[in-house]
């Protein structure tokens, strides 16, 4: 039995391991790009909880188990273990390749274990065979699948509370220049960030009474979906919110904040500045610029300007390009950006008032909506 407690106890440690990762928020529900790879997204999905209990604490106590019936020994019961093993193994990798569509090695290496552990414990138990050896486990499995699908999910954002942003004399592009001055204040009545919608690009109207920050990256699907969680908040609201929308590429081509982990999005760069151009060029054509830039596939920077020079013309829109504008802004935005990524990393990030910010993505539009509605206290 000595094999299968060795191999109990592997599995344990990695459980374990991956259960602190979830417990201390190293790896969190949040839904959003920019994340550190295949764990951050396997571990942080709704599949790695079981009526929000961590799938990992479940498999810690159950390689216990199998360690507990190593020492009283209960052949029925550990060959019942082996196929319980050997079914949530067959369960999680297949999230993995087929819905998640992201790969953990250390997940991986989780269920490695548990198949080795299965093999070691049919080849030294041989118990003669029973039907709930069998029954059981599934049925156990397929409890398990039900609660995943059905049962509650966890959050898939986080708004922070407290001042990310202070206003700071490397972001006056943002509050120079024409038209109205929008303020976002601390409960003190300090400023933590400030803003002429003349000269930053503007969904909505410039006359609404309230006003959210939307840092993203347009190559960002999660940024893309939150777009239209937002289209339907103006929608309901048109005279109530406007959205300032500050592209913030995920590329270290000219994102120097990005951390170690992070894979670059093509393209990011080149689409966030065409997106500034735009705005610059001819505000008036911005929404439908923005929409452009947001079409998916994602657009390379030449097939993004052939498009856009169907309604700015193209020399308007080069001139922009060039406008040390673009540059100054966009770099602002990553200053922003790396401040807020203190707390949470993944995109999309949403101002909402001075002292919330919303990172990632809520599970549907109506959680959205209600979210925005009572943080901002809309009527």
């Amino acid at each position: 039995m000595r094999i299968i407690r060795t191999l109990a106890l592997i599995g344990f440690g990695i459980s374990a391991a991956l259960f602190v990762m979830k417990l201390t928020g190293k790896i969190t529900s949040v839904v959003g790009c920019g994340g550190t790879g295949g764990c951050a997204d396997v571990l942080g999905s709704e599949w790695s909880q079981w009526f929000l209990i961590p799938v990992s604490a479940i498999s810690a106590v159950f390689y216990l188990g199998v360690i507990a019936l190593t020492f009283k020994v209960s052949k029925p019961l550990l060959t019942g273990a082996a196929v319980l093993l050997i079914a949530a193994a067959a369960w999680f990798m297949g999230l993995q390749a087929f819905v998640i569509k992201a790969f953990c090695p250390w997940c991986f290496a989780t269920h490695v274990t548990g198949l080795a552990t299965a093999g070691a414990i049919l080849w030294k138990a041989r118990a003669k065979f029973q039907p709930s050896m069998v029954g059981v486990p599934l049925a156990l499995i397929l409890g398990l699948a039900l609660g995943q699908i059905y049962g509650p999910k966890p959050k898939t954002y986080e708004v922070t509370s407290e001042s990310e942003i202070e206003n700071r004399k490397e972001v006056k592009e943002q509050i120079e220049g024409e038209g109205r001055l929008v303020t976002f204040k601390a409960p003190d009545g300090r400023v933590v960030k400030s803003f002429r919608l003349g000269a930053v690009p503007l969904i909505g109207s410039p006359d609404a009474k309230h006003f959210l920050v939307k840092y993203f990256d347009y190559t960002c699907a999660s940024c893309r979906t939150m777009e239209e969680d937002l289209a339907a908040l103006l929608n309901k609201y048109p005279d109530d919110i406007a959205v300032i929308v500050l592209p913030t590429p995920l590329n270290r081509a000219c994102n120097p904040f990005l951390k170690e982990g992070i894979h670059d999005h093509e393209n990011a760069c080149e689409l966030a500045r065409l997106g500034l151009a735009a705005w610059r060029a001819q505000p008036e054509s911005f929404a439908k610029a923005h929409e452009v830039l947001f079409q998916r596939p994602v657009h390379s920077s030449k097939s993004a300007m052939t498009e856009l020079q169907e309604f700015i013309p193209a020399e308007k829109l080069a001139a922009a390009l060039k406008d040390p504008w673009v540059e100054q802004v966009l770099t602002a935005n990553l200053k922003d950006y790396n401040l807020l990524s203190g707390r949470n990393i993944k995109m999309p990030k949403l101002m909402v008032t001075g002292t919330k910010t919303m990172h990632g993505l809520a599970r549907s539009t109506d959680i959205f909506v209600d979210l925005i509605k009572k943080t901002l206290v809309i009527q």
